[in-house]
């Protein structure tokens, strides 16, 4: 079994672009007028970027168990509601997105979302293993006929993992 989470190295970016927002609004509350539409403004402002920081924190905290079987998302919602694992073979949904940073498409990051008859997962680029949990989707819907729409096709080939391409475990280095 496979666990994949999202690194502290990967998320240093987002701890700092919260935490400078969060000090920013802060200082602003403090520093501006007392005006009702500027507390407004920077009232918005702060809960933007504290709800981003906790998004965060809460992205640091998921992981993902992955096995030949199945897959089971593990957050700290997991403590309250158990999740049960979503076997390979019994996924209904697969959708794979890339959102580019530059008009050229060469910066940016791809958001999978899984969906099974008991549980849904998204996830991003920055998950350690995502390139394992992608390959394993697409091998996976092609197996069970899941239909996928062109712009999962597209970025699936874009991977490298065309929906007709064999699978060779000593290249690919994982079972389907």
């Amino acid at each position: 079994m496979m666990i994949y989470r999202y690194q502290t190295g990967r998320l240093v970016g987002d701890y700092l672009r919260g935490g400078c927002g969060l000090a920013g609004s802060i200082v602003a509350w403090v520093l501006l007028p007392s005006v009702p539409q500027v507390h407004i403004l920077i009232g918005g402002l702060t809960l933007l970027f504290l709800l981003f920081t906790i998004r965060t924190v809460w992205r640091q905290a998921v992981r993902i168990e992955v096995s030949d079987q199945s897959f089971t998302l593990i957050s700290p919602r997991s403590i309250l509601f158990k999740q049960e694992p979503v076997a390979w073979h019994d996924l209904v949904s697969v959708k794979l997105r890339y959102y580019s940073t530059r008009r050229n498409r060469k910066n940016g990051w791809f958001t999978m979302h899984l969906a099974g008859p008991t549980a849904r997962i998204a996830f991003d680029s920055d998950l350690d293993g995502f390139e394992d949990m992608a390959r394993r989707a697409a091998l996976a819907a092609h197996a069970s006929g899941i239909a996928t729409d062109d712009t999962t096709r597209a970025n699936f080939a874009a991977l490298g993992f065309a929906d007709r391409a064999p699978w060779h475990p000593e290249r690919d280095g994982v079972g389907p």
